[in-house]
């Protein structure tokens, strides 16, 4: 059995959505349970919808999501052959946008948006992109059946950023999933959404669909999950920033892990925690050319002995660096502790960190509110924050055993300002901080350095442009 997710690009319309059809057709043989996300753009629109409302523009809000129906609704009739199914779902997204409206219309009267009210708008996406996929497979002859993932995705009540209760999750999809399984048909679900235990709708951050296989995957003791996006498979840099990026045909579970953590857009960062323990393997592939072998996540071969020690570079931009001098000499511990112990009261995740005797600096992303807590921070140091910066993470498992890198690294950047670095923490990675300005430059150099000398290589393939 194998898990098949499918993003929003994949979905984007009838074309893309008959692909994805033709796709799971062709796996049918190893009984996938097939994951889908919502057409592109679609939760920007139900967020920006959610948003409207809660500035008290009912009407445009109602607007905007009448036209994502309009939008899916044209899928339906250039997809759906049978008049009879396709009036059924017409008939279902018609109450779907009436639930919605109520939903616009009680946040445009209080004027507020709660992170439950959103999530239960934002979770309308999946559920249309996959009843329409869903019968788009009956159409072809698969035994299709439509499974609401509020049926088995048992998460807590973290709205926004719910996570899954993994015991409860493997009881019901044993429940309601693997039956369906056993009689030889093929489950169509949801990523991305899920449901307390009292029943509010909840989701697990964005993008996180990649997340919601990998958890089905390891519940049902999956045999591979496949990650079916736009992109030929995770590369050794951002193709929109370097343009000789190549692609990786395997990488550890550890490295795809880092790698997402710091930056990487292929894959959702908590991706490979579900699946890790298990060594159920993870397949990326490109539904647009889905002949290509994609990259493979899974446990280190016995015959890498050869191999680069610098897999790829993820980097991500808009950061800030906080750094903090503590103003008496309390010790160590003592300041980490309470500094740290703020950040986690406040809920915020710290990316890079660096100390020294006494001082300590730290990235987080320009989105959080530091301003919010600095009057606490400031109560144990003098508090600096430098806005504009961007963090540059090299990774791979050669990264901390492998002579000269750090030398590489930096005769490359000679004349680059470095304000952090990170190395010995993972041995896996290397992350540098500089100015945002010089990133795009900074990545190119390193992409040139490790891979454009490289030469040929049997775990790198030229992609198709």
């Amino acid at each position: 059995m194998i898990v098949m997710k499918f993003g929003g690009t994949s979905n984007e319309d009838a074309a893309a959505m008959s692909n994805v059809v033709r796709i799971v057709k062709a796996h049918i043989t190893e009984h996938p349970i097939v994951v889908i996300s919502a057409i592109a753009r679609a939760t920007n629109e139900l967020e920006q919808t959610a948003r409207l409302a809660a500035q008290g523009s009912e009407e445009e809000a109602a607007g905007l999501v009448t036209r994502l129906f309009e939008r899916h609704n044209a899928i339906i009739d250039n997809l759906v052959k049978s008049r009879g199914v396709a009036g059924g779902l017409e008939r279902v997204f018609y109450n779907h946008l009436a639930e919605i409206k109520a939903l616009v219309k009680g946040i445009a009267i209080l004027r507020e948006l709660t992170p439950r009210t959103k999530d239960a708008i934002c979770s309308y996406g999946e559920r249309l992109s996959s009843r329409i996929i869903a019968a788009s497979l009956q159409e072809q002859g698969v035994d299709a059946v439509w499974v609401d993932a509020k049926e088995f995705m048992i998460t807590d009540d973290n709205f926004g950023k719910a996570q899954p209760l993994t015991d409860l999750v493997t009881e019901r999809l044993e429940h309601h999933v693997r039956p369906l399984l056993n009689a030889g048909r093929t489950p169509v679900t949801q990523g991305f959404i899920g449901v307390t235990q009292l029943g509010a709708c909840t989701t697990m951050g964005r993008e996180s669909s990649d997340y919601s296989a990998s958890i089905i995957g390891a519940a049902m003791n999956a045999d591979r999950v496949q990650i079916w996006t736009d992109v030929d498979g995770i590369l050794t840099a951002d193709p929109r920033v370097v343009p000789s990026t190549r692609k990786l045909n395997r990488m550890t579970f550890e490295e795809a892990f880092e790698l997402s953590y710091f930056g990487a857009k292929v894959l959702h960062p908590s991706t490979m925690l579900p699946v890790l323990d298990k060594k159920i393997p993870v397949e990326i592939l490109n539904s647009k050319r889905e002949q290509g072998a994609g990259t493979r996540v899974d446990v280190p071969r016995g015959d890498d002995t050869h191999i680069p020690p610098i897999k790829s570079i993820a980097h991500k931009r808009n950061l800030v660096i906080v750094t903090i001098t503590p103003t008496k000499r309390l010790g160590q511990y003592l300041f980490w502790e309470s500094i740290f112990s703020v950040l986690t009261e406040a809920g915020i995740v710290v990316g890079s960190s660096a100390t020294s005797e006494y001082s300590i600096a730290f990235t987080v992303d320009k989105t959080v509110d530091i301003a919010s807590v600095r009057h606490r921070l400031e109560q144990f140091g003098t508090v600096a924050i430098s806005e504009g910066k961007a963090s540059l993470c090299l990774v791979g498992a050669g990264v901390r055993g492998a002579a000269g890198i750090a030398g590489r690294i930096f005769g490359a950047l000679a004349d680059l300002k470095v304000y952090m670095i990170s190395y010995g923490a993972s041995a896996l990675n290397l992350t540098l901080i500089l100015d945002e300005e010089k990133v795009g430059d900074a990545l190119n150099r390193l992409h040139r350095e490790f891979f454009e000398s490289l030469g040929t290589h049997e775990l790198f393939e030229t992609i198709q442009r």
